[in-house]
């Protein structure tokens, strides 16, 4: 595959993936890719993240690690894809609010542990900026 059909294929991916997460919930979909230098199996981490403009925020949808953008990209699709088949992870709600804000909200998670959602949701931010509840939902 030439350079510019593999960039054209990164494009593809990411425009599925991000129309996938737009249509399901309406937030948009970022990519943070992170090269890993001392592995030769594992070279690039993909971090998704979505962002909701009703509260202003990006939260952590998921991470994949991969040897190429398009492994991962290709990786997170299939997550997507398969994610309400997938009987190790679970759905979760989380109810927070910044500490200096009134407004509250909820956010949608899907992870195999509570602590996997905590992790997501407070992926890069500073912990004591917000009060916050995970809730596990009931499996329909």
């Amino acid at each position: 595959m030439s350079k510019i059909d593999k960039k054209l294929e990164q494009i593809k991916l990411q425009h599925d993936i991000t129309e996938i997460l737009r249509e399901d919930n309406g937030v948009s979909c970022h990519f943070d890719y992170h090269v890993n230098l001392v592995s030769d199996s594992e070279t690039i981490k993909l971090n998704v993240l979505t962002y909701n403009q009703r509260h202003n925020e990006y939260m952590l949808l998921h991470t994949v690690k991969g040897t190429s953008s398009l492994d991962c990209l290709s990786k997170v699709k299939s997550f997507l894809v398969s994610q309400s088949h997938d009987s190790e992870e679970y759905s979760y709600s989380v109810k927070w609010k910044k500490k200096d804000e009134e407004t509250e909200h909820v956010s949608y998670f899907v992870g195999s542990s509570r602590e996997e959602v905590e992790i997501k949701f407070l992926h890069e931010k500073n912990i004591d900026d917000y009060s916050y509840e995970i809730y596990q939902n009931p499996v329909a």
